[in-house]
């Protein structure tokens, strides 16, 4: 069992059992959490680049709190994310099977001390106001919520609301500093991808555009965002009617252009 491994001394709670394998709270009768549970074990377990289960996790930490749901197990991701973590899933990284994750950067662990406090975390309303100072788009790619992404990997793109600045480098939850991405867009896949290419870099390219896409390209950066017709924002308040009601309006948009007759 990972008991027996030797770990650094921050692996191990006060009573010298190492973080994941606790019952109850240092000093205490409360049960020890799942979450911090599973940072304390991925932490001194895994390195960076490494895949890993959620059975591997059940049969690693002594918990009966760890739910076999799979979507309670993506909360506890969720939840590790606002302390540092980037845990792909398949859903992201099309590398991996169904039910693997993989660790692509370490957070917070409890032998570092206390939990951080989540007070910075963004309001609902602030949430819903940049939601609709964005357009309810990605301002990088351009999707919508729950639209297909065009290209490979295929999925449905969820958003979120992201930092200009990410937080690890002095960013702050101000409105000017955030903006709505998808998942494939958001600020810990760019830390990935490296240092952003410079103006001197894109100028090269665009220079070469038509005429044309340059008036486009410049009213798209005056409007901070790509400029959308009318037909494009009654798209998307369509895809806002339930399943039946979209059903509804396709039928009489099939009667409204002949493609399908009139009946009675």
């Amino acid at each position: 069992m990972s008991s027996a491994k030797e770990f650094p001394a921050d692996a191990y709670a006060p009573n010298g059992e190492p973080w994941w394998l606790l019952k109850y709270a240092p000093n205490t009768r409360q049960r020890y959490g799942a979450e911090r549970k599973i940072a304390a074990w991925l932490y001194f377990n895994k390195s960076i680049g490494d895949r890993f289960t959620l059975r591997e996790l059940r049969e690693a930490i002594s918990t009966d709190n760890l739910a076999n749901d799979q979507e309670h197990f993506n909360r506890r991701m969720r939840e590790l994310r606002k302390l540092g973590w980037r845990l792909p899933s398949s859903q992201e990284d099309a590398q991996l099977k169904t039910d693997e994750y993989r660790v692509v950067r370490k957070g917070w662990q409890p032998g570092a001390g206390p939990r951080p406090k989540t007070a910075g975390q963004i309001s609902a309303i602030l949430r819903r106001r940049v939601l609709e100072r964005d357009g309810y788009r990605c301002v990088i790619c351009g999707v919508a919520n729950g639209e297909p992404y065009p290209d490979p990997p295929p999925g449905n793109a969820v958003l979120s609301i992201g930092h200009r600045i990410p937080r690890e480098l002095g960013g702050s939850n101000d409105a000017d500093n955030l903006q709505v991405e998808c998942k494939r867009c958001n600020e810990p896949v760019r830390e990935e991808v490296g240092l952003p290419e410079t103006l001197e870099e894109l100028y090269a390219q665009v220079k070469g555009l038509k005429r044309a896409e340059k008036v486009t390209m410049l009213e798209w950066l005056l409007n901070g965002r790509r400029t959308r017709s009318s037909l494009d924002a009654l798209y998307d308040r369509a895809r806002r009617l339930n399943p039946s009601e979209r059903k509804q309006l396709a039928a009489r948009l099939k009667v409204a252009t002949g493609q399908q007759p009139t009946t009675g």
